[in-house]
């Protein structure tokens, strides 16, 4: 008897398991490449910042407070969070950048902020939230 010859690699199989494979590659990039939001941030130390704020620069941290104090300024605003740290009230000021949309920012109103800090040792605000 003849043997049937082998119909060879199976194409189709090949081709879903590639799809399958860059679409868990893809998922895998985006997931680790992706910029932190306001709430994955890890959270800033306060008392860190206030005591050598150049040894965060170039870091992203988000902070959480309450708007004390705002002040209007032609390159920005620089506004004054009261974030409480380990059951000690402390202040946080924040640089808002013109590019940075904020909208109509209220005193005594929670905010939840994505800050960088920048060679001067001050929190930029990259993004923001109300809570």
């Amino acid at each position: 008897m003849a043997r049937r010859a082998s119909s060879g690699v199976n194409t189709q199989g090949l081709l879903i398991g590639a799809l399958i494979l860059l679409v868990l590659l893809g998922g895998a990039y985006w997931f680790l490449n992706r910029q932190p939001s306001a709430f994955d941030a890890k959270p800033v130390s306060v008392g860190h910042a206030q005591d050598n704020g150049r040894s965060l620069a170039g870091n992203k941290y988000s902070v959480t407070g309450i708007l004390v104090d705002r002040k209007i300024k032609d390159e920005g605003q620089i506004v004054a969070l009261k974030v409480d740290e380990n059951g000690i009230t402390k202040i946080l000021p924040v640089m808002l950048g013109k590019d940075l949309k904020t909208g109509n920012l209220s005193l005594q109103e929670q905010y939840s902020f994505l800050i960088q800090f920048n060679n001067d040792g001050v929190a930029v605000a990259l993004e923001m939230k109300q809570m």
